[in-house]
């Protein structure tokens, strides 16, 4: 299981329900690693661009790998809204490939259904992706100010995740969690003049 480096998470019971309603939020940062995995690159009177691509995540280089959950929680069994803010920077670029990058957010947002037993908290997730594409195709760069409310945010298509995690008690109501994650998703974002498709498997930690 890969550790998430640095996390914070509280609860808030339900005051009439306390021994058995919790409300949960966590905050984490960590690092992810995508696999190779098909890319599509179509644009406007050219020949299509595919590849097996490679990605960079570079976790700690600004904006930072981070995520946050919100939870809903009765006894051992709970609902979740979760949103991890991954990046993706294509590393072996064609020639007519200037810029390939989702840095500014390859964010999963999902709703997870979790379990805990013996200590472990088990999640599965499904959701959709929510791309900032950064990209020049032969020359072409795509403008950043599109998408929703024209802050170059574009929802993209389907994420799933499975992930296991143990909560580390550091008092009452704080926990720290160590948690490793699988995610698959795939994404068709906005370029100049046409458009490309992303599959994307990653482990996260």
């Amino acid at each position: 299981m890969l550790p998430v480096l640095s996390t914070l998470f509280f609860y808030l019971p339900s005051p009439s329900l306390a021994a058995e309603v919790d409300w949960t939020f966590e905050v984490f940062v960590g690092v992810s690693f995508s696999f190779p995995a098909p890319l599509t690159i179509r644009q406007s009177r050219q020949p299509d661009i595919r590849l097996h691509a490679r990605y960079d995540s570079k976790p700690f280089e600004r904006p930072i790998y981070y995520g946050w959950r919100i939870g809903h929680w009765r006894g051992d069994n709970g609902w979740e809204l979760e949103l991890v803010h991954d990046k993706l920077y294509l590393a072996n670029a064609p020639d007519n490939v200037q810029v390939f990058s989702i840095s500014h957010g390859f964010n999963l947002l999902t709703l997870n259904r979790g379990r805990e037993r013996g200590g472990i908290v088990e999640r599965l997730g499904a959701g959709v992706v929510v791309t900032h594409p950064e990209t020049t195709v032969r020359g072409k760069r795509f403008p950043e100010d599109g998408g929703i409310f024209n802050w170059g945010y574009f929802l993209s298509g389907p994420t799933v995740q499975a992930s296991a995690g143990k909560r580390i008690r550091i008092r009452e109501d704080f926990f720290a969690p160590a948690e490793g994650k699988l995610s698959a998703s795939f994404a068709r974002i906005p370029i100049a003049d046409g458009d490309a498709d992303v599959t994307n498997v990653a482990v996260h930690g």
